[in-house]
């Protein structure tokens, strides 16, 4: 078998001293520092991204509930009366006799407090029902319909036919009834 190669003699720099010891430990350091910069970096990048990125997800979501909710109160801004629609409904002073003209309940079924003599009141014209006045305004305003049985609310000098072709030809089909 042969003799192995005689060790290679460490090279000089050209300052005089060895390399090899200096320069691993100094690729070692260098190493270290490039590592943490590089961590650093991704941390920071991580930091930064991460907030954008769930903006830039969750921006569909909050642009598609604000137009909801923007066509909602635009589009159908209430179906209830105005303030000024509601001084035209009738209005009335409790007593004991509007008790037995009025409905079969003794108390208003908004807020489930009982009709007391002098009480501001309504009865509805459609359905006759009786409410408080401030317990029925308070939902009208909300929704137009009877909150007991649903029907539309009408005026004391609305009659049953809304005004329109339909109203003068059944006005005219009556009066061949008459002749």
């Amino acid at each position: 078998m042969p003799p192995p190669p005689p060790p290679l003699p460490p090279q000089s720099s050209p300052t005089g001293g060895s390399t090899s010891t200096p320069s691993k430990s100094k690729e070692k350091f260098l190493s270290l520092i490039l590592k943490a910069i590089i961590m650093m970096l991704l941390i920071s990048f991580f930091f930064l991204i991460l907030p954008l990125a769930s903006f830039l997800l969750l921006l569909p979501l909050l642009l598609r509930h604000r137009r909801h909710r923007h066509r909602r109160h635009h589009l159908h801004p209430s179906s209830g009366f105005s303030s000024k629609q509601l001084k035209k409904l009738p209005q009335f002073r409790f007593s004991h006799e509007t008790e037995s003209v009025g409905s079969d309940s003794d108390s208003c079924v908004i807020c489930l407090d009982g009709f007391r003599q002098g009480q501001w009141c309504r009865s509805l014209v459609g359905c006759g029902h009786l409410f408080h006045r401030k317990c029925l305004d308070g939902w009208l305003i909300k929704v137009a319909a009877c909150p007991i049985c649903r029907t539309r609310v009408r005026f004391e000098n609305e009659d049953n036919c809304n005004s329109g072709p339909c109203c003068s030809r059944r006005a005219e089909f009556q009066g061949l009834f008459d002749l």
